[in-house]
């Protein structure tokens, strides 16, 4: 589904439901004033500039000690089986001595260089957020976060904390599964053309994840999944300076398809819409169509994605007893920070009246939904 406009975006983010969909905002890393130069550091891109794939940005990055020491990243490669494996997970925390492996394994020819991916690049360290000024470990400098501002806390969840760098070269990318929280990822795709498949939610999720778990969908494509495919609820192709929303809660699988390498980034949220926030409440069902067994968070280590789920529920009510959502925008401008279009779109955004009834309507029935919840 294309959006045209940055307000079309943001309306479609905060009230509508994307559940089986993709909602495309085209050149909206401009329109959303979120560009690759404003948003992503100077070391990561001078490394960037040459690289042809993941494996020459890893190589790159090799060569600047101070950026082994300032970042993580997992370094994925594909096996015999297609299947997507991490290099030296348990050394999460080392990056030379993952790109140093990775490395070693391409010149001895056991995994394939321009099939390598860089996944999930932050901080090793928390910081303070150039802009929002919480605490995150994102390399990311603006966000879908900072853009949304004080409508952020309209949303059930919203994690910018944990927000994921990627980076491949062509037919590279991420093997089919369903993130380990059912919830949505609000994304940019700063450079390079990608191919996304996603499945129907429940049943056909499951048994694909199950059957495909991590196999890359890259050609030449063997019969049965090009069967998989034919399931799928949507493929999409996504361009440069795309902005997209979908759900991660579904099957879902990327493949890099251009020349030029894909680079971009995701945050995760829950959106208060009924349909999201009910399947984000089965993200830890022991049986039944949404049950992933092991690949799911477990309920033990969910405690605090649930908690932070409380804390924005208390916001939006603060916000409704000062005022409601109106209100709010126009008392956080005036420590607005950022570029005058995030504070011109906040006010465009809460001068619609129909946008506030369902914020509103959906802040109830969230509320409704989480109090059937054992854990709320």
């Amino acid at each position: 589904r294309i959006v045209t406009t940055a307000e079309e975006f943001a309306h479609e983010l905060l009230t509508g439901e994307h559940l089986e969909d993709f909602v495309v905002l085209p050149n909206g890393v401009d329109l959303l004033d979120l560009s690759w130069e404003d948003s992503i550091p100077e070391d990561v891109r001078s490394c960037l500039r040459d690289a042809r794939c993941a494996s020459d940005f890893a190589r790159n990055m090799l060569g600047r000690p101070e950026m082994l020491e300032k970042y993580r990243a997992d370094i994925e490669y594909i096996d015999t089986d297609r299947q997507q494996k991490d290099i030296l997970r348990k050394d999460k925390h080392d990056l030379g001595k993952r790109i140093r492996e990775a490395l070693r394994m391409a010149e001895a020819g056991e995994a394939d260089a321009a099939l390598m991916y860089v996944a999930e690049m932050r901080l090793k360290k928390e910081t303070a957020h150039p802009i929002g000024g919480d605490n995150v470990k994102t390399i990311c400098l603006r966000d879908m976060k900072d853009v949304l501002g004080p409508l952020v806390a309209w949303t059930l969840y919203w994690d910018r904390y944990d927000e994921g760098f990627f980076a491949g070269g062509k037919r590279s990318g991420k093997g089919v599964h369903i993130d380990q929280v059912l919830w949505s990822n609000v994304g940019r795709n700063y450079q390079g053309y990608k191919l996304v498949a996603a499945w129907p939610k429940g049943e056909v999720s499951k048994q694909v994840a199950t059957e495909f778990y991590d196999v890359l969908f890259s050609p030449p494509l063997k019969e049965t999944e090009v069967q998989a495919l034919t399931k799928a609820a949507k493929l999409v192709l996504l361009r440069p300076g795309d902005v997209y929303l979908f759900s991660g809660g579904i099957a879902h699988t990327v493949l890099c398809v251009s020349d030029e390498m894909c680079l971009g980034a995701y945050e995760s949220i829950v959106t208060l819409h009924p349909t999201h926030v009910d399947l984000f409440l089965h993200t830890t069902d022991a049986v039944g169509p949404y049950c992933l067994d092991s690949y799911s968070m477990a309920p033990s280590e969910i405690k605090d994605t649930n908690d932070d789920c409380l804390d924005q529920l208390e916001d939006a009510t603060e916000q409704l007893a000062a005022g409601g959502v109106a209100t709010a925008v126009k008392t956080a401008a005036i420590d607005a920070r950022g570029p005058p279009n995030w504070l011109q779109l906040r006010e465009t955004l809460v001068s619609d009246k129909q946008f506030k009834e369902k914020l509103k309507n959906n802040f109830a029935m969230a509320v409704d939904l989480c109090a059937g919840d054992r854990y709320f």
